[in-house]
């Protein structure tokens, strides 16, 4: 017989399509080339050609699965992006105090996460982001006067 006769003789004693049987016995019931032929009634190279045409192989599921986590995954910064679409004032004056200073980063981080977002994280310029994002922290730490006490500390 050939693959569309073995195709055909399953399908009519399952009453299912060839896909749902293949995924029944390879990953419901986790059977081996050998036991699942058996079960079929049919030859072992057959059902090798089954679960590899129907991609049930455990490393071809587990990369299926793998692709399927990177495409649902979300960056850390797309739901903030997402929500705010602000860019930076480009005719700020130059910042000549602290509080304007942390104005302008709190722009920067909003523009490249926006960038991050919009590009999908495949821009170049987002690099910056990690950066911006730590001289914000460096800026409330300067407010909070905690860069002093730790002077203080080290000296």
């Amino acid at each position: 017989m050939r693959y569309l006769q073995y195709k055909g003789v399953v399908e009519r004693e399952y009453k299912m399509s060839l896909k749902k049987i293949m995924h029944q016995l390879c990953v419901t019931e986790n059977l081996n080339a050998v036991n699942g032929a058996k079960k079929l009634g049919i030859a072992k190279e057959i059902f090798v050609y089954w679960r590899r045409y129907f991609r049930l192989e455990e490393r071809q599921l587990l990369f299926d699965q793998t692709i399927n986590d990177l495409k649902e995954s979300q960056s850390p910064f797309t739901d903030e992006a997402g929500k705010e679409n602000t860019k930076p004032n480009i005719a700020m004056p130059p910042s000549n105090t602290i509080d304007e200073l942390e104005d302008v980063v709190d722009a920067l981080i909003g523009y490249y996460k926006h960038i991050h977002y919009t590009s999908g994280g495949l821009s170049l310029q987002t690099a910056k982001l990690p950066l911006y994002e730590f001289s914000k922290t460096v800026i409330v730490d300067y407010k909070n006067g905690e860069l002093a006490k730790e002077l203080q500390k080290e000296s």
